[in-house]
């Protein structure tokens, strides 16, 4: 039938052709997708590489930012106290982290902790939220900020150490001959 208020059938049309070509369409996207995160991610390596201070100073605003949120999330929303503890303790493991930059020690004991609380936090989070029913935006939100924000930060940051020259300060300059 006809759909009298648009005037477009309203009878499936889509066969084999319109399946194909949402298929390529959608493979398309994603390849689109990947390039256009890659090369921000890219173009944000880069400025955190030319502005070592400037980026220091905006990855302890975040720390300080996202610890602010995790207590807000247990004032007023409820997340449990685990959840929290241990988005505190991650980020407070973070911020040993962001005193090294931008000579960041891979090898550190503050770097090791750090990657084994970021993994806690993250399977306390997605146990939190299998347990409760809230949309996906918000799930993604929580993640995005609270759990993603300041390690995608460091891994960024990991970069600009590559390319800092040896100083008499630096414990990277000992080894050089």
């Amino acid at each position: 039938g006809i759909n009298a208020e648009y005037g477009v059938s309203t009878q499936s049309t889509g066969g084999w052709t319109f399946g194909i070509l949402h298929w390529i369409a959608f493979l398309l996207e994603i390849v689109f997708a990947t390039v256009c995160i890659a090369a921000g991610l890219f173009y944000l390596t880069e400025v955190i590489e030319d502005y070592t201070i400037i980026s220091k100073s905006v990855f302890k605003w975040t720390n300080i930012a996202v610890l602010g949120a995790y207590v807000m999330m247990f004032l007023f929303e409820e997340t449990g106290f685990l959840n929290v503890a241990l988005g505190i303790i991650t980020f407070l493991m973070a911020w040993q982290v962001i005193n090294q930059f931008p000579n960041i020690d891979m090898l550190s004991p503050a770097f090791i902790a750090l990657i084994v609380t970021m993994i806690l936090n993250h399977v306390t989070a997605y146990y939190f939220f299998r347990e409760r029913f809230l949309s996906f935006s918000q799930i993604i939100a929580y993640f995005t900020i609270l759990v993603w924000l300041v390690p995608i930060q460091l891994i960024l940051g990991l970069v600009a150490g590559e390319n800092i020259l040896p100083t008499s300060t630096n414990s990277r300059g000992s080894n050089l001959l």
